[in-house]
């Protein structure tokens, strides 16, 4: 599979994170196109395969998903043989687009088109999928929700964005996976970009020390964190934020235990980070979810 070089784009002089920042590849695949086995679509073939991939060279962790914007421009003559996958750099993946318009394993699905000019803006705060059925051909540029055919194959990683995003630390590759899943009508990726619009992040690590000390015994939680901190230390503070960026519980821990249990009985069920300051720096944060 071809390795493809990637352009960042950072606007800002210093890559402040009060500036939103769009880190791009403009470098498009090689197209994509499923070898027939027992037909010519879906569960019938063996999807071709391309990969392109943007590497986000500052620290952070994301805290508000409505903030983070994933854009792809993709180039396909029958739309209905795409699935986009996004690797995050932990290795935990969201699918895009999956074989739209296919409601069976061997369905070509919609024969619509994607142009690369139209740029398909995912973000957690879209209600709408991309609708094949009411919409021109090529399906037109605007702001979409993960979309996809009601086909059981494939599965991919059909997972709601403000779920996969809380929490995620941006630094690393960032990969997307385009499959052709159609034999005969190549498709490609022209481009795609991550933007952090301002309010994305909770933290920078500039100076900040990330490590694996503190683990949370259990999650998800529904009473108490229970935590195991593994070296010593003067003094510890716990910070929880809500998926908005908001500060809403602080602990703090004086002696070197290194078993602790904080109440969250009164927190609404939801996603929440673990911030843990650590002698006064940073430490890796944690996402845990509220029963």
């Amino acid at each position: 599979m071809k390795k493809l070089n990637f352009l960042a784009i950072c606007f800002t002089a210093i890559c402040s994170f009060t500036q939103a920042q769009t880190y791009q590849n403009a470098t498009p695949t090689a197209g994509a196109v499923a070898t027939s086995k027992l037909g010519g679509c879906g569960a019938n073939t063996q999807p071709g395969v391309e990969m392109n991939e943007i590497i986000v060279p500052i620290a952070g962790t994301i805290a508000d998903p409505t903030k983070v914007t994933i854009d792809l421009g993709l180039v396909a003559p029958w739309l209905g043989d795409v699935t986009v996958d996004i690797i995050a750099p932990n290795g935990e993946g969201i699918t895009l687009i999956r074989r739209l318009g296919a409601s069976t394993l061997a369905a070509c699905g919609s024969s619509k088109t994607f142009a690369a000019a139209n740029l398909l803006s995912f973000n957690s705060a879209n209600a709408s999928p991309i609708n094949v059925a009411s919409a021109a051909t090529p399906i037109p540029a605007g702001n979409y929700a993960p979309s996809y055919g009601t086909a059981l194959y494939p599965t991919h990683n059909p997972v709601a964005m403000t779920t996969f995003l809380t929490g995620k630390a941006i630094a690393g590759k960032w990969r997307v996976i385009l499959y052709d899943y159609g034999d005969g009508d190549l498709a490609n990726l022209a481009s795609w970009q991550i933007t952090f619009a301002p309010g994305a992040l909770l933290k920078s690590n500039e100076g900040g020390v990330f490590s694996n000390d503190i683990s949370l015994q259990q999650n998800p939680v529904e009473d108490f964190l229970k935590l195991n901190v593994q070296k010593d230390f003067k003094n510890l503070v716990f910070e929880i934020f809500d998926a908005s960026g908001k500060m809403i519980k602080k602990e703090s821990m004086v002696n070197s235990r290194s078993d602790f249990n904080i109440d969250v009985r009164t927190l609404s069920p939801g996603i929440y980070l673990l911030v843990p300051i650590k002698d006064g720096e940073r430490k890796q944060t944690i996402k845990f979810i509220k029963k």
